[in-house]
């Protein structure tokens, strides 16, 4: 299979200010794991100049090659046409500064089953390691990459509004690719299944009389919630939303003592309440006491940045949000990033071996993407007591939150 043909290498090479390319080769990336939703790979440029040979490392990914049911799932859930869509098109009407202002890598070549970028590793930008959680000066430099990424929806829409002349959002013309698929219930609902269980066998209120009962009433609700709060909000300004912002999808880089962050892999954007986007980071990567301390302080930092990357581009923020409905807005949002976090951080606090075990091996990817993950879970718990820590103290939020409530008869969010 030829993922790249001579005159493309050379287009590439173009793009990086490359001339008298000699060969080109590609490199597989030993942590299997990182390419999930497709594989990843490095290509490397070799060039020749008066004599001296150099050799630039780019990074590439591209549909699954040796996992056939993995990609047609992809295609079934239009996962790539959706990144190229959003990379091709919309992303080059966003602006993409430099140095700190930047929010994602430089996209160099594209075509329907493979991207090419940057690589910014070689810039001195790594990937958090996945089993730990941030810290706040890490999760400050996300929230600050988020409001970028998100300012530049409205910025796009207010430009766009007055060259029209009308109110214009940009789900007019991209909402086939800014929606959640209809087949990709079976992972949620896999995932969904795979908390009851957990919670059934470690939660700290499991010997409560009526505790199944209401945990197989409730879960349940608050996953349709979360699919409800994945369309286009009605009381909310929506923006272009990430969704996914996990340690495998974030890059770091500590520069004179301050982090800036990157985000890659759009493979599941939606248009939505951009709470979504901040609820479901801080979830996927903090502890309980964390959130409990840091919550509001990102909220307002969010807020001040968003004005500020607003302001360059012409916008006021409270013409999109004022300090009380972008409480309100979190605070409606926190059901999403909860359960959302109750679906990807049992993956992402397990050690990679265990992961590549489960979703690395095409038969086991299958049965734990679309039929069930509740043993692997559970075993795994029972092996690493740090891991079942983390992953019960998640979920036992969520049982105190909204399940214990309804216990009680209590009337709380999302059930008003």
């Amino acid at each position: 299979m030829e993922l790249l043909n001579e005159h493309e290498i050379y287009l590439i090479a173009k793009q990086c200010g490359i001339s008298n390319v000699i060969n080109w080769t590609f490199e597989e990336f030993e942590d299997k794991i990182i390419g999930y939703l497709g594989d990843h790979l490095h290509l490397i440029i070799q060039a020749e100049s008066n004599g001296i040979i150099s050799k630039t490392k780019l990074f590439v990914k591209c549909m699954p090659r040796f996992d056939k049911w993995k990609a047609e799932y992809l295609n079934e859930l239009n996962f790539f046409k959706k990144e190229y869509i959003m990379l091709s098109t919309l992303f080059t009407e966003f602006q993409n500064f430099e140095g700190l202002h930047k929010w994602r890598p430089k996209l160099l070549f594209i075509k329907e089953d493979l991207f090419v970028f940057e690589n910014v590793s070689l810039q001195g930008y790594v990937m958090p390691h996945h089993q730990e959680t941030l810290t706040f000066e890490e999760l400050k430099a996300s929230v600050a990459t988020l409001a970028r990424f998100h300012a530049q929806s409205y910025i796009f829409e207010e430009r766009r509004s007055k060259m029209l002349g009308r109110p214009y959002r940009i789900w007019e013309d991209y909402s086939d690719y800014l929606q959640e698929p209809c087949k990709g219930s079976d992972w949620r609902n896999t995932g969904r299944n795979a908390v009851i269980d957990f919670l059934k066998e470690f939660s700290e209120y499991r010997s409560r009389s009526n505790f199944n009962k209401y945990l197989d009433l409730v879960v349940p609700i608050l996953y349709d919630k979360a699919i409800e709060l994945m369309k286009p909000s009605s009381e909310y300004r929506n923006v272009v939303v990430h969704r996914d912002l996990w340690t495998n999808n974030i890059f770091l880089k500590k520069e004179a003592g301050l982090y800036h962050a990157l985000f890659v892999d759009f493979q599941t954007v939606l248009y939505c309440s951009p709470m979504l986007d901040l609820s479901s980071l801080i979830y996927f990567n903090t502890s309980r006491s964390d959130r409990n301390t840091w919550t509001d302080k990102l909220i307002w930092f969010y807020y001040a940045v968003l004005a500020k990357e607003l302001e360059y581009g012409g916008v006021n923020v409270e013409d999109i949000f004022d300090k009380d409905t972008i409480m309100e807005a979190y605070e409606k949002s926190i059901v999403f990033g909860m359960t959302q976090a109750g679906l990807i951080t049992p993956i992402v606090a397990m050690n990679k071996f265990k992961r590549e075990e489960i979703f690395c091996n095409p038969e086991s990817s299958r049965i734990a993407n679309v039929v069930t993950r509740s043993k692997e879970f559970i075993d795994y718990a029972y092996e690493d007591d740090k891991y079942r820590a983390r992953v019960t103290e998640l979920f036992d939020e969520m049982v105190e939150r909204f399940v214990l409530p309804q216990e009680r008869g209590e009337n709380c969010e999302p059930f008003k």
